[in-house]
């Protein structure tokens, strides 16, 4: 048995390869399937759609390429986390995990439908890469409109002709895709080598295909006119070790949320940092007035059992600059200038940033509403 490690603890699975031969893609099934997934992805609110051969065969098709044999959708690096909590609603909807590649892929199964999920991540400030042999520029996934696909509304690139037509060239003329038996054996092969590989064994090995990879794309750019940055980094698919996790916050009063948070923050690496904002600057330029003071609440944040550090900061973009850790997580509503000035450092400096969903049902600004509520009532 295998594990995916998700902030809401280990999910179960069996490891498998995917099986080129036995995969078939019924348009009727495959779209019921579909609709399970675009509930699940749109509850989350994340940036997600329909990737690749799939992306081409809903706006050429307005259905799936005929050799097709399975769905490919893609969701951003920084979101990765809360679609691996929700595998655990996903499962009990009917879907498996039956593969994972440390690349970043997962393979679902339903009713004998697959589905490939890709995690793209930023190897530059304008290229994301899905470990494997497909690069794509950012513009495209940050810049959409929406596709209406059978009831469904899909992100789409805005400048989809010129996007498609950059990565396939003329994607408007039908090709025949001929799965060769040589080439079932050697997908086959390469995947059972990869499962069978140690981390350090593996991320070298996947290193040297990904530079071919970036070869190729580089020269695609060349002859398109598509200008690359300087630093372009493809060594993040290396075995990490003894993660430090950083995360933010006011903290004025503690409740399960930031426990919550806490617990999974913790989950993504091996050390937690929380920094906790001045109580003397947050009175000075937010529109609040705070009920604790920094020491206490910082009392209070240390006695949480997930927490291995306190610090204490004005500025989230200094912060970052300042302190060392590898991973920086933000809740959803973390967006102001500042935080979009962090963000940008990260990316610039090789840090990843990650944004976990808030508990439901429960934030200070609702607990001190209601205390205000309750004592106004008096």
């Amino acid at each position: 048995m295998n594990f995916i490690k998700t902030t809401m603890g280990l999910l179960p699975y069996k490891q498998r390869c995917f099986n080129i031969n036995e995969a078939h893609l019924d348009d009727e099934v495959m779209t019921s399937c579909f609709r399970v997934l675009y509930t699940h992805f749109n509850k989350l609110g994340i940036n997600w759609g329909p990737a690749f051969s799939s992306l081409i065969g809903i706006v050429r098709n307005d259905g799936y390429l005929s050799w097709a044999n399975n769905l490919c959708i893609y969701i951003l690096k920084e979101d990765e986390e809360r679609f691996k909590d929700e595998l655990w609603a996903i499962v009990a909807d009917g879907f498996e995990v039956i593969r994972y590649e440390r690349r970043g892929l997962y393979y679902l199964r339903k009713d004998k439908q697959y589905i490939k999920i890709f995690i793209l991540r930023k190897i530059a400030s304008n290229v994301r890469h899905t470990g494997g042999s497909d690069f794509i520029f950012e513009q495209y996934l940050q810049d959409t409109t929406k596709w209406e696909f059978r009831g469904m509304m899909l992100n789409v690139p805005s400048e989809l002709d010129e996007y498609l037509t950059f990565q396939y060239g003329n994607w408007v003329v039908p090709i025949q895709y001929k799965n060769k038996q040589v080439v079932r054996i050697f997908t086959h092969l390469s995947q059972r080598l990869q499962d069978l590989l140690p981390s350090n064994v593996y991320y070298k090995w996947m290193i040297a295909h990904r530079q071919k990879d970036f070869k190729r794309f580089k020269v695609l750019c060349e002859k398109n006119g598509k200008v690359l940055p300087d630093n372009v980094e493809l060594t993040y698919v290396k075995q990490r070790k003894h993660e430090k996790v950083l995360t933010v916050g006011v903290y004025d009063l503690i409740h399960k949320g930031h426990a919550e948070l806490f617990r999974r923050a913790k989950g993504l690496g091996d050390y937690l940092v929380v920094a906790v904002q001045d109580g003397g600057w947050v009175n000075k330029y937010k529109d609040t007035k705070l009920l604790n003071s920094t020491e206490d609440r910082c009392l209070m944040v240390q006695s949480i059992r997930y927490v291995d550090e306190v610090v204490v900061y004005t500025d989230v973009d200094e912060l970052v600059k300042n302190i060392d850790f590898d991973i920086f997580v933000t809740g959803p509503d973390q967006i102001h200038a500042g935080f979009q000035r962090a963000m940008k450092w990260c990316e610039e400096n090789g840090k990843e940033h990650l944004v976990l969903g808030r508990t439901d049902g429960v934030s200070s600004s609702e607990l001190k509403a209601k205390i205000s509520s309750k004592t106004n009532s008096k």
